[in-house]
């Protein structure tokens, strides 16, 4: 089976928005797609933020990565954070998800980076074992996530917490 992999841009938009939708949907993710797609938007017209790539199979789209940026001292810098790798089922166990992390893995190292880092779902046991056979293994940390609160919830928070003192 020949796959392409190719850089997405403003374009690609329709084709990637279908596979993220898949994606969210087989991990069991709630999103709102107007966010998504106003989202997917963003990256596509800003290349500093992160980078996708869309799987094609005879110019069909199949799947997609996604690679965002973040700084890491014990890195030395830059580090890539790999947001999603999705192929479509039909297409699984092909070595399509392999070759992408090759391409991921040469992108990072042309770049500087000294490494990239993922999350995986807790209930997605095979995407764990796909990973760790890749060369992926588990830190010692515990992600944690703050939504943005609006100002004046933060507000009230904080002149709350300043009472304690």
């Amino acid at each position: 089976m020949l796959v392409s992999f190719r850089s997405c841009g403003p374009k690609d938009h329709r084709a990637l928005l279908k596979l993220v939708l898949a994606y969210k949907r087989f991990e069991k993710i709630r999103v709102n797609r107007k966010s998504l797609s106003q989202g997917l938007d963003v990256l596509l017209r800003n290349p500093s933020q992160g980078k996708m790539w869309l799987m094609e199979c005879h110019k069909k789209p199949v799947g997609y990565a996604l690679l965002t940026y973040n700084f890491e001292l014990e890195y030395g810098g830059a580090e890539g954070v790999l947001r999603d790798l999705f192929v479509e089922k039909p297409y699984r166990n092909q070595g399509i998800g392999s070759l992408a992390l090759y391409e991921i893995e040469d992108y990072c190292r042309e770049r500087g980076m000294r490494a990239f880092q993922l999350q995986v779902p807790r209930r997605n046991r095979s995407a764990e074992i796909f990973y760790r056979k890749a060369g992926f293994r588990e830190l010692p940390l515990r992600v944690m996530a703050l939504e943005v609160r609006p100002e004046a919830v933060v507000h009230a928070k904080r002149a709350s917490a300043s009472k304690r003192r």
